[in-house]
Order: C-alpha cells, then sequence, then structure tokens
C-alpha cells in the first residue's frame, strides 16, 4: 500500500508540473490585449527621493560628520548606518575594516566587498580593493551608503557602495580653521575656504594628521588636500573641476615591527 500512495503522488506531482508548464506556455505565447497596461523595467540615472527607490540608501550630513567629532577616520560615523560594520584597527597600514551585512568581514587589510567612490569617481583599485583614508571628512557635505542586491551594478562587489559627496562653497566667501587633540601625541589640524564668484563656486581644504600610537611601533602621518571647483554654464549645465591628494609618509605597522 506503501508503494502505491508514493507512486500516485509522483504521478499526480508530474501532471501538475505539466499543466504547470503549458500553462506558461500560453501565457507567454498570448498577445497583449489592446489598451492593456505593458509593464517596463528600467534604471535610473537621475536624483529620485529614496523613497522611491527599491534600494537601501541611507544618507550622512555635514552635522553628523562633525558635530563633536575629531573627523579622522570613516569609523566615527558610518557605523550608526543599518547594516554597516565598521572595525577601527588603530592601524593607519591596514586601514579600517568596512563589511555590510557580512560581506567583506574577512578582509585580513583595506577595505573589500564594498566600492568606494569619491564625488562618482571610483576610489576601489580593479580588484575591489580600497582605502577610507583618501576621504576627507572636513569637507564633505554628506556620505551615501548603498547596501542590498542592487550593489553589484556598480562594479564587481556585491556588500555595497560608500560614495562621499563634497560640498560647494557657500554663497559668501569664507575661510574656517579647526584644530583637535588627544591623548598618545594625537592631533589635527584643518583649514577651509570656500565661496561664490558670478558663475564660480569653490570649495578647498587642507588638513594634517599626526599621532604616536597607543602602541609602540604604531605612529602615524597624514596630509590631505581636496579642492572642488565649478563653473556654471546655464542654469542646468555646468563643469566640475575635483582634486584629492593624500600623502601618507609615515604608517607603521605595530605587528610587523619589533
Amino acid at each position: 500500500m506503501q508503494f502505491i500512495h508514493y507512486g500516485w503522488y509522483r504521478v499526480a506531482a508530474s501532471m501538475s508540473c505539466c499543466a504547470l508548464l503549458s500553462c506558461a506556455q500560453t501565457a507567454l505565447a498570448e498577445e497583449p490585449a489592446p489598451g492593456a497596461d505593458a509593464v517596463v523595467v528600467s534604471a535610473t540615472r537621475r536624483d529620485q527621493p529614496s523613497l522611491l527607490l527599491p534600494a537601501a540608501v541611507d544618507r550622512l550630513y555635514s552635522d553628523e560628520l562633525r558635530f563633536g567629532r575629531p573627523q579622522i577616520n570613516l569609523s566615527e560615523s558610518i557605523g550608526r548606518v543599518p547594516g554597516i560594520v565598521v572595525q577601527n584597527r588603530n592601524n593607519y597600514t591596514q586601514d579600517l575594516q568596512v563589511h555590510s551585512r557580512g560581506v567583506g568581514a574577512r578582509s585580513t587589510f583595506g577595505i573589500r566587498g564594498l566600492r568606494l567612490y569619491q564625488d562618482g569617481i571610483p576610489a576601489s583599485m580593479p580588484d575591489g580593493q580600497g582605502q577610507a583614508s583618501s576621504f576627507d571628512l572636513g569637507s564633505a557635505e554628506r556620505i551615501e551608503v548603498l547596501r542590498g542586491a542592487l550593489a553589484p551594478l556598480y562594479g564587481n562587489s556585491g556588500g555595497g557602495v560608500i560614495n562621499i559627496i563634497t560640498e560647494d562653497g557657500p554663497a559668501k566667501p569664507e575661510v574656517r580653521g579647526d584644530l583637535w587633540a588627544g591623548s598618545f601625541g594625537t592631533r589635527r589640524w584643518l583649514t577651509k575656504a570656500g565661496g561664490e564668484s558670478g558663475p564660480f563656486n569653490y570649495t578647498a581644504s587642507m588638513g594634517d594628521f599626526w599621532t604616536d600610537g597607543w602602541r609602540e611601533h604604531s605612529a602615524a602621518s597624514r596630509q590631505q588636500v581636496n579642492a572642488k571647483v565649478r563653473y556654471a554654464l546655464n542654469a542646468d549645465t555646468g563643469v566640475t573641476l575635483l582634486l584629492n591628494s593624500v600623502n601618507q609618509p609615515e604608517s607603521q605597522d605595530p605587528l610587523g615591527l619589533t
């Protein structure tokens, strides 16, 4: 009796599959009725509200990046994004370890599995490795983080995308300075200038960072320059020139030196 029941269920399953295949072929062969709504799938290439996009997108604005923070590492602020975990090794040779929903958690140095962008320009190497030390948080307007299945649209990294956007210059020219100091000889200063003159909008920042490190052989220094100049041809068209320079002459590795 058990064999008979098994055979009956197997025959019934086969008949159901044949019926489903027949229905699928019939549905594919049918022509859409006149006046019926057509389903069009397309990718957006223009700015839209994040709530209208089928993607997990978060933004961190300048106040969240700079208020009460030394603006040295990306780990100071991006860890609040859901699904993003940042491990700060306090080792500027290996840089941060950033992983999105588990992707990139096995990286021994640098950031892998996530694409890094600076004002829409790829900041990751062709093999997928990147370093967040090139991001100038002092002149950033916002940081956009994309997670989920749409991330592979940006390249060979399925974990996510991190894009930092440089701010525009203010309407009135201004110069700002910032100084931060802490223990173990850690200090950072930043000078930023920006403004607008006719069709020109400009902003530039220059910063220097130094630390002796809390361990032996962990000293590091870094100098950064970030500039953005925009010339408006008309109300809808403009030309933007970007300059980003990072110089890290000293970056000791406490795990590799005795």
